[in-house]
């Protein structure tokens, strides 16, 4: 054990003036200009990258809470306990709950097909980083891929296309299979593709309806507390 080590061991995070410091952490922000943060996060493109993703979440629950007054509850996940939850938002409508997975337009895929006369791009639909992914056999394999079945809901924001916080959504079981080579045929079934194909104006496999992709045949009965 290094010098630095065994010194850090002896210190108490309890103490005011350690408690003092966290908080100071969180008030950073706060200490900082809007103006000066925008221009940072524009500054680098893969902290805006990920500052949009957390962006489209927060404005995907204001949309539902605004608009879709059927919904009578979304609840947002821990990001560091994603074995359980594979999705960002877990939505409660009419008795069920259904699982729905955010994902944001690859900028760099974004462009206009003149023959299609529309606008065409990619959407990422893998998580961040390998992990075991159990198969039906009981086989796992190491992957960034989603099983089919891992949320319910796949929504993607149309903020590039239109200039509005309006949403797409496709149900997970309608999204594209692997076809990788280096997986064997029965894997690639229960795996989906990395991306999905997004148009604007949306072709018929999207639809910005989310209430008419839940039924019974997706999510699961809402738990009921009782008070």
């Amino acid at each position: 054990m290094s010098r630095g080590s065994r010194g850090r061991r002896k210190c108490d995070p309890s103490h005011p003036a350690a408690l003092a410091a966290r908080n100071r952490v969180s008030q950073m922000i706060d200490a900082i200009a809007a103006a000066d943060l925008v221009e940072a996060i524009k500054r680098a493109p893969s902290l805006r990258g990920m500052v949009l993703g957390y962006v489209a979440e927060e404005m995907f629950e204001r949309h539902v809470s605004e608009t879709l007054t059927q919904v009578t509850d979304i609840v947002k996940h821990d990001d560091h306990k994603r074995t359980a939850n594979k999705s960002d938002r877990t939505i409660t409508y009419n008795g069920r709950q259904y699982s729905i997975q955010l994902k944001s337009l690859q900028t760099n895929s974004i462009g206009y097909s003149e023959e299609n006369a529309r606008l065409e791009a990619t959407v990422q639909n893998d998580g961040s980083d390998r992990r075991d992914v159990a198969l039906r056999d009981g086989a796992k394999i190491q992957t960034t891929l989603y099983r089919r079945g891992d949320y319910d809901v796949l929504a993607v924001p149309l903020f590039p296309f239109t200039g509005t916080w309006d949403f797409a959504y496709k149900r997970n079981r309608d999204c594209r299979s692997c076809t990788h080579p280096a997986y064997p045929a029965e894997v690639r079934r229960q795996l989906l593709a990395s991306t999905e194909v997004i148009t604007y104006p949306l072709d018929k496999t999207w639809t910005t309806d989310l209430l008419s992709l839940l039924d019974e045949s997706l999510g699961k009965p809402a738990i009921r507390t009782t008070r």
